[in-house]
């Protein structure tokens, strides 16, 4: 019986998991693509959005490597981005328990002037995008 034999010593490992070997320069390319297609899918309203979109720290991890991509990574917090992307249901906002004034104070288009509320009823995101797994879908496939 004929077989064969594969060993791969240590340095050859380590460099395949670090990020300067072919594979961490291929996650890394990977990671571009995605937040250049997120960036395509987000909702472009004010472009703070598509602006906080970013390949994040990249990182050595127990079984290699690790990157976050979206809006903020380096943020732990759920967000607007979140929000925009899986919807939200209908809720209240009031101020921040910092804000001296008690009051909401804003630019309604609607009614073209500055308001003070204070609270106000969002209507919620009632469909959801899915921006964020949907920019990852291109960007992966782009990768290919």
């Amino acid at each position: 019986m004929a077989t064969v034999r594969i060993i791969l010593y240590r340095p050859v490992i380590e460099h395949m998991r670090s990020w300067e070997g072919d594979i961490g320069r291929s996650v890394s390319r990977l990671a571009d693509m995605i937040a250049a297609a997120q960036r395509i899918q987000a909702p472009k309203k004010t472009g703070k959005l598509v602006a906080s979109i970013a390949v994040g720290r990249k990182t050595r991890a127990p079984l290699g490597i690790q990157v976050q991509v979206g809006a903020s990574p380096s943020q732990r917090k759920t967000g607007y981005a979140y929000w925009t992307s899986e919807g939200a249901r209908p809720h209240r906002i009031t101020p921040k328990a910092s804000n001296r004034t008690g009051y909401l104070v804003f630019f309604w288009p609607k009614v073209g002037h500055v308001v003070r509320f204070r609270s106000v009823n969002h209507p919620g995101i009632r469909n959801p995008t899915h921006w964020v797994m949907h920019g990852a879908d291109a960007g992966m496939g782009a990768w290919r």
